[in-house]
């Protein structure tokens, strides 16, 4: 570990990683969402269809989750970082199809190894190994600078889309994805397993040992249904929008919003977990989130920004918060692989949502159905989730 310390001085790891997050988040996430209604109206595909495209990446995603922690404990982040910025250049050549089938293999495979290698279970799982402050508090200023990319992604990316069409912008953001990971595997390459004994030699051996605790296995199922609500909602928050009556600029630009009202959330996770467990908190946001996500129903641009403002505050103390408490309640030499495990279980649980929401579109001709069920699965999240004071000793 002697060659990894010169990157723990200072805060430029965390900055490294925080671009990375911005650039992967938004080329593999939020930019989707705004895609599906100009590819729709273009080519004609089902709404169905296209949210099977995102289901099928988050099932990749989810299957290389703990594959890229895996990566992560044994090698550090140069090479998880690698192979994202390989993965963007799957992106980009999906842009150029006209066949279906290959727009899917390719998208779904983009989009799937780049949330595997660069979403927030690599990020903070590196953040907390190399931060020069407590983990809990370089997660939050990680997750801080990562609520820049939905204000960004969602304009910009309107933006694009209407001046250039969605092909164009889908290849800005791979080029932009690369850049991002190329960056991150130079300054924030450290991470691997601090532990005097390193990784558990069999990881197999060490998921099981982890879903033997009650604890956890709570925690996945809460995380299963927030991944599921997360998921609906954040891509097809913009079409609900556009269903409500709203056009495709004033639908991003609330998005937008909503994205920056992330930063809020997160600043106000280091306050949170000093006063309270990361659980209680992430509970109490959970709640938050559900009860905003109604105001996207009204229609109204006013009302849609007091959406972005409660659901943005929320969500965006979400995802430090979830990943704070599973730092608390993971094995810490086995914490890539572990925090892969979660990342597995999120998006899983999300690859359901978009095909369900998909399908009750397309039969409904509405999107309303869709807000329902990501309020109904937060409010199932906030039930499940167990604080670590309420464990049982073993």
């Amino acid at each position: 570990m002697a060659s990894d310390k010169g990157l723990t001085r200072g805060w430029s790891p965390i900055i490294s990683l925080g671009i990375m997050t911005c650039t992967c988040y938004g080329a593999a996430f939020y930019a989707y969402g705004i895609l599906l209604d100009p590819i729709h109206k273009d080519l004609g595909w089902s709404l169905t269809f296209l949210g099977s495209v995102f289901a099928v990446a988050q099932l990749i995603s989810g299957f290389g989750a703990s594959v890229a922690g895996r990566l992560l404990d044994r090698w550090g982040g140069q090479l998880v970082f690698k192979i994202q910025g390989a993965a963007s250049v799957l992106l980009f050549t999906a842009s150029w199809t006209q066949n279906a089938a290959l727009f899917a293999v390719l998208m779904a495979s983009g989009l799937g190894i780049m949330a595997a290698s660069g979403f927030y279970h690599v990020s903070t799982a590196i953040a907390g190994r190399v931060g020069p402050s407590d983990p809990g508090r370089s997660i939050a200023v990680l997750t801080a600078i990562g609520a820049f990319c939905s204000p960004i992604y969602l304009p910009v990316g309107a933006v694009l889309i209407n001046s250039w069409g969605w092909r164009a912008a889908i290849q800005i953001f791979a080029v932009v994805a690369f850049l991002g990971a190329l960056q991150a595997s130079h300054f924030a390459a450290a991470g691997k397993s601090d532990q005097l004994s390193g990784p558990s030699p069999k990881a197999l051996t060490a998921l099981r040992s982890a879903m033997h605790r009650p604890l956890v296995r709570r925690m996945l199922l809460a995380y299963a249904f927030a991944g599921f609500s997360f998921s609906t909602l954040l891509v097809y928050q913009v079409p609900i929008m556009i269903d409500q009556g709203l056009a495709l600029n004033a639908a991003a630009g609330i998005a937008g919003f909503r994205g920056f009202c992330q930063l809020f959330g997160r600043v106000g996770v280091i306050a949170a977990i000093a006063k309270q467990e990361a659980a209680i908190a992430l509970r109490v946001s959970y709640l938050l989130a559900a009860g905003g996500s109604l105001f996207i129903l009204a229609g109204s641009m006013w009302l849609g920004v007091v959406y972005g403002a409660l659901v943005g505050a929320s969500l965006g103390a979400t995802t430090p918060l979830q990943a704070i408490n599973a730092q608390e309640t993971f094995d810490p030499e086995d914490l890539g692989l572990l925090m892969g495990l979660q990342q597995s279980v999120f998006a899983f649980a999300g690859a359901l949502g978009p095909v369900v929401a998909g399908i009750a579109a397309d039969v409904s001709d509405s999107q309303t159905p869709t807000v329902w069920m990501s309020v109904l699965s937060l409010l199932l999240a906030a039930f499940v989730l167990q604080g670590k004071r309420s464990e049982a000793p073993s």
